[in-house]
């Protein structure tokens, strides 16, 4: 419960400091960091805890894997970029999560104020990895942004982990 509260109190005053994005601008390369830029900056400001939140993981990878893993941490919600959606359809969506899925699937086809959230909290981890390999992503990248959700790998399980936590 308290986390819920606190992820919504961060999604309505999102704090980023210059000092972060320029973290995120000497990981990504530069097209990565504008589609980072993209999100709202509630979602950059998560995308950064994430990325944050792996750092100790740095010794246990390799540095191709650490610099993967942290790169899809940065924009593994950047598909939601493509939908504008409000802080209440965020609440809503979350509250969505706890109904059975014909309830979701019935909603998904209704008015676009519910449907087009829907639709993003659904497809955006496809749409993100879309996004990463159109600019030119490692597949790695790219699988660990479109499995975030349903994770198949040591690195998608960190991954998921994390962001769960967050």
């Amino acid at each position: 419960m308290f986390y819920r509260i606190r992820q919504f109190v961060q999604a309505f005053f999102p704090l980023i400091y210059p000092d972060e994005l320029l973290w995120a601008r000497q990981i990504l390369p530069p097209r990565a960091n504008s589609l980072f830029l993209k999100q709202s900056k509630a979602e950059q400001r998560h995308a950064l805890t994430v990325a944050q939140n792996l750092l100790p993981y740095q010794t246990a990878l390799s540095s191709s894997e650490y610099q993967d893993l942290i790169t899809a941490a940065l924009l593994h919600d950047c598909g939601k970029s493509l939908v504008k959606v409000r802080l209440w359809q965020r609440v809503f969506i979350v509250l969505m999560q706890q109904m059975p899925g014909s309830i979701w699937t019935f909603l998904q086809k209704g008015p676009s104020l519910i449907a087009a959230p829907l639709n993003m909290a659904e497809h955006h981890a496809h749409w993100g990895s879309s996004l990463a390999q159109t600019i030119g992503l490692n597949s790695i990248i790219c699988n660990l942004i479109h499995e975030h959700h349903t994770p198949t790998t040591k690195l998608g399980q960190l991954l998921y982990k994390t962001d769960n936590e967050h």
